[in-house]
C-alpha cells in the first residue's frame, strides 16, 4: 500500500493510492494518526482504497498535486553520515558505529516542489536515499527486533551544502596538549607529535537548512519492501543519471542504524531515519553524488527500487 499528504483546497488530506495517479482520501486526522492507529488505520486505508474502486468514494488525480512530505510532523528526521562502502574505502579508521545528524521538520518539502540553495550555501550536492518511518514507540530495542517497530519506507534527497559546512561550519583548534587526550586524534592521521589540531564541524545549516530534506510522494508500507539492504538507488539531474548504487553497499545495515538510533534517541511513530546516501557514479558522472553541484542543473530527481521517483526543482537565491 502507498500512502501520501497533499493539500487540497487549502487542507492537508492523507491520501491512499488506487492506481496510477488515482488516489482516495483517507479519513484519519493526518499522516501521524494513521501510523499510531497501526492496524486500524492501514484497514481504514484499504477500505477508502475499496470503495474508491468501486465508484463508493470520490477519486483524486494527483498528476499535478499540491504534495507536502508524507508525515509533514515528523517528530526527528535523522540521517546516518558516510554509510556507504564507496565512501568508506577512503576513511583513515573504519567508523565504529553509525554517526548521526538531525534535522527539524522545518527542512522537509515535498514531490515535485524547489529546492531553495542560498549563495552562501556554496557547492551543495544531492543525496538519494531511501526513508524508514517508525510505526511504533521504539527505545532500547535489541537489533533483532528492531524492524518490527517499522511502519514503511519512502525515498528523500538529503541535500548537503559542502560550501557553507567547510567555508564557515568548521573549525580547527591548535589545542595546547595540556587539554587534548587520545580520542581527539584517534579517528584521524596525526601529523607528528606537534600535530595538536582539534576539529570540530557543525551540521545545522550544511543538512537541515528549509528545503533540505524533500521527501516522497509515497510511503509504501513494510510488507511491500522485501528487503531493504538490497534496494537500487538512481540520482538524476536534469534527467542524466549521475548516479546508481545498492542499500547492499551500506557499510551498515538497515538494522544496525535503526537499532543504534533508538539506543540514542526515544524514536517516535512517524519518526524517519534515512540510512545512508548513494554515491557509486555513472560513465558520464564518475564522481557520482559528491561531483554533481547541484546549482548548476535545474531540476533533481531520487528514484528508489520498489518506492517510486522523487522530483524537485532547483531554486537558486541570493
Amino acid at each position: 500500500m502507498k500512502l501520501g499528504t497533499i493539500r487540497l483546497n487549502g487542507k492537508q488530506v492523507t491520501i491512499a493510492r488506487v492506481d496510477g495517479n488515482q488516489a482516495v482520501a483517507v479519513d484519519v486526522h493526518d499522516m501521524e494518526d494513521l501510523i499510531i492507529s497501526g492496524n486500524a488505520g492501514l484497514d481504514k486505508a484499504a477500505h477508502a482504497i475499496e470503495a474508491a474502486r468501486a465508484g463508493k468514494a470520490p477519486i483524486i488525480d494527483v498528476s499535478a498535486a499540491d504534495w507536502l512530505a508524507p508525515n509533514p510532523r515528523a517528530s526527528k528526521i535523522l540521517g546516518c553520515a558516510v554509510n556507504n562502502n564507496e565512501l568508506n574505502q577512503r576513511a583513515f579508521r573504519p567508523m565504529k558505529s553509525p554517526m548521526f545528524f538531525t534535522k527539524g521538520r522545518s527542512a522537509l518539502t515535498g514531490h515535485n516542489k524547489p529546492i531553495v540553495l542560498l549563495e552562501r550555501h556554496g557547492r551543495s550536492i544531492p543525496e538519494p536515499e531511501p526513508v524508514v518511518v517508525f510505526g511504533k514507540l521504539a527505545k532500547d530495542v535489541p537489533q533483532e527486533k528492531i524492524m518490527d517497530y517499522v511502519f514503511g519506507y519512502t525515498l528523500t534527497n538529503d541535500v548537503t551544502a559542502s560550501g557553507i559546512k567547510f567555508g564557515e561550519d568548521s573549525i580547527a583548534l591548535n589545542m595546547d596538549p595540556k587539554f587534548t587526550a587520545p580520542h581527539h586524534f584517534a579517528w584521524r592521521e596525526r601529523f607528528g607529535d606537534n600535530d595538536n589540531y582539534v576539529y570540530f564541524v557543525y551540521h545545522a545549516r550544511s543538512k537541515a537548512a528549509d528545503t533540505f530534506a524533500a521527501m516522497g510522494p509515497w510511503l509504501t508500507t513494510k510488507d511491500e519492501v522485501k528487503d531493504p539492504n538490497k534496494l537500487t538507488i538512481r540520482g538524476y539531474v536534469d534527467g542524466d543519471m549521475y548516479c546508481e548504487d545498492s542499500t547492499a553497499n551500506y557499510f551498515f545495515p538497515v538494522e544496525r542504524v535503526l537499532h543504534e538510533a533508538n539506543l540514542w534517541f526515544t524514536m517516535e511513530p512517524g519518526d524517519c531515519v534515512h540510512c545512508g546516501t548513494a554515491s557509486k557514479g555513472t560513465p558520464k558522472h564518475p564522481k557520482g553524488n559528491i561531483g554533481t553541484f547541484l546549482s548548476g542543473y535545474a531540476n533533481t530527481e531520487v528514484e528508489v527500487e520498489g518506492l517510486g521517483r522523487l522530483f524537485n526543482t532547483i531554486e537558486n537565491r541570493k
